[in-house]
């Protein structure tokens, strides 16, 4: 067996170096080539490389001791106001900028729900009424009907749930009331030019309080002997009550509105009379009839519109239905309100049915869910084929059952099945959409009027085929809402404010953006407590409100609606307001936030960041609902006494300058007593 010789062995060493006198040469050779190099680096003149600059954005992600930007009780909301013809502007600017609250973005007219919450919690409500009013022409109105879209989009409904914008508004409007007519004046013409308004609707009214903000003399004719378009002869008293739409539209009159009502254009004046006469005319007529569907027997007795049935219920209480048995087809809110009606003058069965099922049903939710509770029935995914009658009377409705409503892109397409079922009905009332009737209007005008009946207007500039006559409402978009009309409103009183100016109608002019805002899942709301719970609108009770037109919503009360004001974050504002969603979301417990809630006095009493506890993750930040919490780059963190490391109110307030944070504004060595920074 061999043995392993595990004895370190001595290395052999192997010369590199060449001979001696060979490693000379080449020593002095490698000092001559490296002098000669120096010598001629040094003969020649220096050039500096310029690199271009390069902009470095930071990542949100880089963390800091955090500062606020202001605080509740120290800085005021900012309040969106301006001219109407550079309000689109304004909220194109904040919208670029990630400052638009979605309360305003999501609303047509980009209404200031933040700032009538902030001037309703500070006590100011008549101001908060006529901030609203310059974009929602009628808050009272709107206050009771409107649709909400702002409180879809508001903020809280990711924490618990969505602040009562629309509610607010009638609460406004009610204290606004009491004193409407010591704020009302005519506002000064300045302009020398007049405008005439055919229609008294929203859209019509909002463009009207525009032009006569602009100083222009502005003439409305109204052919009902009431003024307020659809809101008066089809909105249901019980939603609206007429007194507060008579009352804030007796205010515009009091602005300097030149109304006539009673007097139908294109029957009692002729249009063309009316273009000759003013510098420009405003065509917001609306769409005046309703549409009927092409199947047997809708011309039997018994069968009528909606918007006919809708308007003799709200001003004779009498449809002629009272004993009888009505049903009404669609699925839409005036659907919804045909339905309700015919209750309250003494139908004695009311059914609802419509193509779409409970889920598809295009009528709001909380319309639906009311109806319902009246006593109203509905039949869903059934549509009409055949009305049935005898002697010409109706007798009821042959359904097919709808299999679906809707093909795969979308579009309306409804597929239906074999199976038919036989509805009993004395009177038949179909809700299915309205069309416009203007053959009297136009006759004796160039207007051009497609095949199907309607105006012929550009959308977006709201002209028509005739020089100087516009036009805007429902009779551009369609069947739609009070505040989308009004949107159109404010955007024609644009485009004729540029023509009588003699600017291009759309040239540099900003087109109202149309913000897109995450859709939140309904939050879990068990444990939240009472404070942050929304108002609940107190409601007539059901079996009650069926049988009149008295008003089914009842109204906030004061301490209500002060409390549902102060519930707003005030998004976007840079404010702080001491919501504590930051204190919530921290994971170290590094933040502790106090503040007074009392109506006319809120203010941010305490924030702490202790930066002890700190692990400058920026969750804070990041759920910040107004952006008042920011980061600030000071990395550089040195501190004589521990305690420096909590900020307080004042030093959260500093200057977010400089690389340093010292928590004081100046640093005493050990041992000296500490400076105290005065609170902001």
């Amino acid at each position: 067996m061999a043995v392993r010789d595990e004895r370190p062995k001595t290395p052999e060493t192997v010369s590199e170096l060449p001979g001696e006198k060979q490693g000379l040469i080449a020593g002095a050779m490698s000092i001559v080539k490296g002098f000669s190099i120096t010598v001629k680096a040094a003969a020649t003149r220096p050039s500096t490389v310029k690199y271009p600059k390069e902009r470095v954005t930071i990542s949100p992600r880089w963390r800091g001791p955090l500062a606020l930007r202001g605080v509740l009780g120290r800085d005021e909301i900012p309040l969106l106001r301006g001219p109407s013809y550079a309000y689109n502007e304004l909220i194109d600017d904040l919208y670029k900028k990630d400052r638009l609250p979605p309360c305003v973005g999501n609303c047509p007219a980009n209404v200031d729900a933040r700032g009538q919450a902030y001037l309703i919690a500070d006590n100011r409500v008549v101001e908060a009424y006529e901030l609203v009013r310059d974009r929602n022409i009628l808050p009272g109105v709107l206050g009771r009907i409107c649709h909400h879209p702002c409180e879809s989009a508001c903020k809280r409904n990711f924490y618990d749930e969505p602040i009562a914008i629309r509610p607010l508004h009638r609460f406004a409007f009610e204290e606004y009331r009491k004193i409407r007519h010591e704020r009302i004046s005519p506002f000064p013409r300045t302009q020398g030019k007049s405008v005439c308004i055919v229609g008294s609707g929203p859209s019509g009214l909002a463009a009207a309080y525009d032009l006569l903000k602009l100083g222009y003399r502005v003439v409305m004719y109204e052919r009902e002997r009431k003024p307020g378009g659809a809101l008066n002869t089809g909105v249901p008293a019980y939603r609206l009550p007429r007194e507060v739409l008579y009352e804030e539209i007796d205010d515009i009159v009091g602005l300097g509105l030149e109304l006539n009502t009673g007097v139908e254009v294109g029957k009692d004046v002729p249009l063309a009379k009316l273009m000759r006469e003013h510098d420009a005319v405003l065509l917001a007529v609306g769409l005046q009839q309703s549409r009927l569907l092409p199947i047997p027997g809708t011309d039997a007795e018994g069968v009528v519109g909606a918007l006919e049935f809708l308007w003799s219920a709200n001003f004779k209480h009498e449809a002629g239905v009272r004993g009888k048995r009505v049903l009404v087809i669609g699925g839409g809110n005036v659907a919804v309100d045909v339905a309700r009606c015919a209750l309250r003058v003494g139908a004695s069965e009311v059914k609802l049915a419509c193509l779409e099922s409970e889920s598809e049903m295009p009528c709001h939710p909380w319309e639906i869910a009311e109806a319902l509770d009246e006593g109203v029935t509905a039949l869903c995914s059934l549509g009409p084929e055949e009305v049935l009658t005898k002697h010409n009377q109706v007798v009821g409705m042959r359904m097919r059952s709808c299999l679906s409503v809707f093909d795969e892109t979308g579009r309306f397409a409804p597929k239906f099945g074999e199976e038919t079922t036989d509805v009993a009905a004395d009177v038949i009332v179909f809700a299915i959409g309205q069309a416009p009737k203007i053959d009297q209007l136009v006759a004796g005008t160039e207007l051009l009027v497609s095949g199907r009946g309607q105006l012929v207007v550009d959308g977006t500039l709201f002209t028509t085929s005739v020089d100087g006559v516009f036009a805007c409402g429902e009779i551009v978009t369609g069947p739609g809402s009070a505040i989308g009309s009004i949107a159109t409103g404010h955007e024609a009183a644009t485009s004729i404010h540029r023509y009588l100016q003699g600017l291009p109608l759309d040239g540099d002019r900003v087109a109202r953006p149309v913000p897109v805002y995450p859709k939140h899942a309904p939050a879990d709301t068990r444990g939240i407590e009472s404070s942050r719970r929304r108002a609940v609108m107190p409601m007539a009770d059901p079996s009650e409100r069926a049988t009149d037109f008295r008003q089914v919503e009842l109204g906030l009360t004061r301490q209500e609606a002060m409390a549902e004001a102060m519930r707003c974050l005030r998004c976007e504002s840079e404010v702080c307001v001491g919501c504590t969603f930051c204190a919530r979301t921290c994971p170290d417990y590094a933040i502790a936030v106090e503040r007074v809630d009392e109506a006319g006095a809120r203010c941010l009493t305490r924030y702490d960041l202790d930066l002890t506890k700190c692990c400058f993750c920026g969750l804070c930040a990041e759920q910040c609902p107004t952006k008042a919490l920011h980061h600030t780059g000071q990395y550089e963190l040195s501190f004589w006494h521990r305690d420096l490391m909590v900020f307080d109110k004042g030093e959260m307030l500093r200057p977010p300058i400089g690389t340093r944070a010292t928590g004081r504004d100046g640093i005493s060595p050990p041992g000296c007593p500490v400076p105290r920074k005065e609170e902001a």
